[in-house]
């Protein structure tokens, strides 16, 4: 009598939550099974089922007693992975008694979702071998990876040979995310190492990491800083609950937290060191922290925060970004100019740009950020009334001037007859605004706020651009320097620039330096270091060295 062959079952777990972004979750399944079709491995079978909370996940392994159990979705920075239907993210502990209880056959678990090493390394008390990702990656690395991981799998090279191919492709590939997943291991017999040919055992293979080392000489991983944010937004949440691009009549109040590297550089988000480098130090935002906040509660969560700083250092500083900007650029600029600025409290206005640079979304960003006035006005005037801060200032970049100085105007006529101004400093940084219109709307700055600042550069190339849209000269690009009474005008001409130089406030060390200064000391710019004086007919501004 013939007898059959059991089958070895690979379970794919999808943990794909509503809140975030879906993954191509049948596409990674797939692949597994591509891969095992062209070794013509028929002795494994590939089962794909929906993991909507911890319940589902026991029944799924003790229905199908996997060989190997390949969990894909979604993670958190702080190392939990997100379930469908459950109302908390599942924590390390949470899943690694449930695999303690249900381990049965299991050689392998490989954790898909990003920040899941922690959850890895309880796992493998349980689990011979583990697999998971420390920070944060991209789903088509995280499917490159995966193709030729299942490729050696097939081929019968075991697993630590059949995870260095996987990430192997990922460099190969050029992709961003080089490095990221780790392997743990308890049980060297399953990674298909020869023994020493001397019987000693290899110590160095008994914890195996990505870098093949053991864990007991490898580095502790420094864990990346969550930077909390405070926003406000008229854009529109989409299906995903991200805000789009799409213009809504309300604003949206709410937290977030941007991932700040511990390799985090001044006056860097981190996107070109990784890409010539393929150090993984960008910013980014973490999605599953985005929480939305009724108006009330916003503010109350604000003034709590600045409650706990000593008195005199509850400052909080409103970032507004510009032209070609998206929600979570937005986020990330804030996050970067909070980290850099050593800002107590940050928030940022996320007005409805269109996030791309094409000629006709210019346009339909310059009807936003007009549409976006009122809620600029109402965010900064409750910043300045309801929070209890010491010091409100506010940083505003290219378009998003526009937006700010003719909000201004109407603060300024609430605060009429004030003995104080509302704000204190007010950065006008590369401001996309006609220059007679600059001289007509600045001149309100000096009855809302302590200093005004306005940086210009003669290599700005986007605004030369849009001086030539505009068939007029923009404030932020020199020739001519703007002048304005009651506004510092500092030239960065002569500063080391990107190739638009357009993004300079937030990526020269020399520009967050004067910025710095401002915000701690409010000094003059004579008492300022790095700048010059200049003249131009009988008018005052400042060259920065």
């Amino acid at each position: 009598m013939e007898v059959k062959a059991i089958k070895k079952c690979i379970l794919v777990l999808a943990a794909n939550p509503r809140s975030t972004d879906r993954l191509e979750l049948e596409r990674e399944a797939a692949k597994i099974e591509r891969q095992l079709q062209q070794k013509n491995r028929r002795d494994y079978v590939v089962r794909i089922e929906q993991g909507n909370s911890i319940k589902d996940l026991s029944r799924y392994l003790l229905k199908y007693q996997p060989v190997i159990v390949h969990v894909v979705g979604h993670g958190s920075a702080t190392g939990k992975i997100l379930l469908e239907t459950d109302l908390h993210p599942a924590t390390p502990a949470e899943i690694a008694n449930l695999f303690a209880t249900v381990q049965q056959q299991i050689e392998c678990v490989i954790l898909n979702s990003c920040f899941s090493d922690e959850m890895a390394d309880a796992l493998v008390e349980y689990i011979p071998c583990t697999i998971g990702i420390d920070e944060e990656i991209d789903d088509s690395a995280a499917v490159t990876f995966i193709s030729k991981f299942y490729e050696g799998v097939a081929s019968n090279i075991g697993y630590y040979k059949a995870f260095e191919l996987g990430r192997d492709q990922i460099k190969s590939s050029e992709l961003l995310d080089d490095n990221l997943p780790c392997l743990i291991t308890r049980d060297r017999t399953l990674l298909g190492v020869p023994e020493d040919p001397y019987g000693n055992p290899n110590e160095t293979l008994t914890v195996v990491t990505r870098s093949g080392k053991s864990a007991s000489t490898t580095q502790p991983q420094e864990k990346p800083t969550l930077y909390p944010l405070w926003y406000g937004t008229n854009r529109r949440r989409d299906s995903s609950k991200v805000f789009s691009e799409e213009r809504d009549n309300c604003i949206h109040y709410g937290r977030c937290e941007v991932i700040v590297p511990k390799s985090h550089k001044i006056g860097s988000p981190g996107f070109l060191e990784q890409f010539l480098r393929g150090k993984s130090n960008r910013l980014k935002l973490d999605k599953t922290s985005l929480k939305q906040m009724i108006a009330e509660d916003f503010w109350t969560d604000v003034k709590a925060n600045l409650a706990k700083k000593n008195p005199g250092e509850r400052i909080a500083v409103v970032f507004i970004h510009g032209f070609n900007v998206s929600f979570e650029g937005a986020a990330l600029t804030a996050a970067q100019l909070g980290c850099d600025l050593k800002i107590p409290l940050t928030a940022f206005y996320s007005w409805p740009s269109q996030g791309k640079p094409k000629l006709r979304e210019y346009t339909a960003d310059e009807a936003s950020i007009q549409a976006s006035e009122p809620y600029i006005v109402e965010f900064l005037t409750r910043f300045v009334t309801e929070t209890d801060a010491d010091r409100v200032h506010i940083i505003a970049h290219s378009m998003g001037n526009r937006g700010l100085l003719r909000s201004l105007q109407r603060i300024a006529t609430q605060f009429q007859g004030q003995s104080t101004v509302p704000f204190g400093q007010i950065f006008l940084a590369a401001p996309d605004e006609d220059r007679d219109v600059f001289r007509d709307l600045t001149a309100v700055c000096p009855t809302v706020a302590e200093r005004t600042t306005v940086y210009i550069s003669r290599n700005d190339q986007a605004l030369r651009s849009s001086g030539w849209i505009h068939k007029r000269s923009r404030t932020g690009f020199s020739p001519p320097v703007t002048i304005v009474p009651g506004v510092d005008t500092i030239d960065v001409s002569n500063i080391d620039l990107t190739i638009l130089g357009h993004g300079y406030f937030s990526d020269d060390e020399s520009v967050l330096s004067d910025m710095y200064s401002l915000l701690s000391e409010n000094k003059s710019p004579q008492n300022r270091f790095r700048l010059i004086e200049q003249e131009l007919e009988t008018q005052k501004y400042w060259m920065m060295k």
